[in-house]
């Protein structure tokens, strides 16, 4: 071989050790991989908050929802009824109408892109991807407050815990998860996870709102647990002592969110706009890594019970 064919052998060799080097990094600490992604996009994000500059940039309000961050803290001294009297007007003229609860939902980015680089199939990419739609409506909806990107943030919160849901089960039935069966088993799932957020309020049944989001919310994230449960049952022992801890990683995650969203409401016991950590911003930190935390547990379950080939 000339001297030039043995150069080029070994560039050939150095790139595919490089980009093997990568593709591991990327499986097997995918949590790392997706840090150094959204790192930039802290920064970024980090600088455009410390500049939050003054106009009208978003016109008007949505009616006061679940969040303090952009009340007035004299407006929630004085009690009274719930309105948009509540808000403190030189929030409402900032580019960033809500600083903490916009950013953290970088959270939803970072897992979003921990699960796609994991690999966990077709139906973990999906449901990556919902993590990131959420990241976007949720972050937009708290930078504007308006009713239209709440929308999205909703049709997002449906699309993860549909989509976890969809995940868990298919740790039971393996041809739910890749090939055909994965993209149409999960094409269905974001059609009917859209479809109920917009129709959230329309569809009743006996006058109950079927698909109203306080409720399928609290349905869903109940069957994604005992799912995550009843899959760690059916892993080997020498390996379900990782899979309870991440049982109890999601356990303490989900608790401290729920608790902290509660608490985030008008008359709640964390409102405060003037908190240095705000309530509904650890609901997105918390919810984001309780979620990774069942996705684990899932992925545990999916890599000891699918067959080898």
């Amino acid at each position: 071989m000339s001297f030039k064919g043995e150069v080029g052998a070994c560039g050939v060799v150095a790139e595919e050790l490089g980009l093997g080097m990568i593709k591991r990094f990327l499986y097997q600490r995918p949590e790392l991989a997706a840090l150094v992604f959204v790192l930039p996009w802290v920064g970024l994000v980090g600088a455009l908050l410390w500049w939050n500059p003054v106009g009208d940039f978003w016109g008007g309000v949505e009616f006061p929802k679940a969040q303090c961050e952009a009340y007035s803290r004299a407006q929630l001294s004085t009690g009274g009824k719930l309105s948009e009297a509540v808000y403190d007007e030189t929030a409402l003229r900032r580019l960033i109408r809500e600083p903490q609860n916009t950013i953290s939902n970088l959270a939803y980015l970072w897992l979003g892109v921990a699960v796609i680089f994991a690999g966990w199939g077709v139906a973990g990419r999906m449901l990556g991807g919902a993590a990131v739609v959420l990241a976007l409506g949720s972050g937009i909806y708290h930078a504007s407050l308006l009713p239209e990107w709440r929308l999205i943030d909703i049709v997002g919160v449906y699309l993860v815990l549909f989509m976890l849901v969809y995940l868990a089960v298919s740790v039971w039935w393996t041809q739910l998860r890749n090939g055909w069966s994965g993209w149409i088993g999960s094409g269905l799932v974001w059609v009917g996870a859209t479809l109920a957020a917009i129709y959230r309020n329309d569809v009743r049944l006996g006058g109950f709102k079927v698909f109203d989001s306080t409720y399928v919310v609290g349905a869903l994230v109940g069957m994604g647990s005992v799912l995550c449960v009843a899959a760690v049952m059916r892993i080997s022992r020498e390996k379900r002592r990782a899979a309870w801890l991440w049982i109890g990683i999601m356990a303490a995650c989900t608790g401290v969110a729920f608790s902290a969203s509660a608490g985030d409401r008008y008359g709640g016991w964390c409102c405060n706009p003037d908190a240095v950590v705000q309530g509904h911003a650890v609901w997105h930190v918390c919810g984001a890594l309780g979620l990774w935390a069942a996705s684990r547990v899932l992925a545990l379950a999916c890599a000891e019970l699918t067959p080898r080939r």
